[in-house]
């Protein structure tokens, strides 16, 4: 009867999913600071965090990296227009992929989201505002090994 019971909950234990370890990222959205403040950061209120694993994402890591890549050299103008087109195609893809989890950053610019294991991560944070045509960051955060990872996203609309 023992062995019975031993056995059924073995064969229970093989057959129920396995729950995989969640990492929480710990993070606040700042300000970037001005060139003659360096340490002088505020939190930002509202921003939409989105965490994607950062290995099944190439196209919004290619998406990024074409923003990166874009010359301001000359009056801007036509640096604003392809910066305009692709960072809609971006939110595009965005939109259209599956994220490991979100979050919206609060008074003081603070957000938890939960994510399940993976090598890295890579965030993206957005906001609109008014006064601002782009204000974004996103970042490539290791969390191999880890259970907790602090982050903090400069919003400086480039990638970290």
């Amino acid at each position: 009867m023992l062995l019975r019971g031993a056995l059924i909950l073995v064969s229970l234990w093989g057959i129920s999913p396995r729950l995989t370890p969640k990492i929480l990222l710990d993070g606040t959205a700042q300000v970037c600071p001005e060139e003659d403040a360096k340490d002088d950061t505020a939190g930002v209120r509202g921003v939409h965090v989105y965490a994607f694993d950062a290995a099944k994402v190439p196209k919004i890591r290619a998406s990024l990296a074409a923003l990166d890549s874009i010359s301001w050299a000359g009056d801007g103008v036509e640096a604003m227009h392809t910066f305009s087109a692709e960072y809609a195609e971006l939110l595009t893809v965005l939109k259209h992929t599956p994220n490991l989890g979100g979050a919206i950053s609060n008074v003081k610019g603070d957000f938890q989201l939960t994510v399940p294991r993976a090598d890295s991560v890579l965030l993206f944070a957005e906001q609109e505002l008014e006064d601002e045509p782009f204000f974004f960051a996103s970042k490539v955060v290791p969390i191999k090994k880890q259970t907790q990872v602090r982050v903090v996203l400069p919003m400086c609309n480039k990638r970290l």
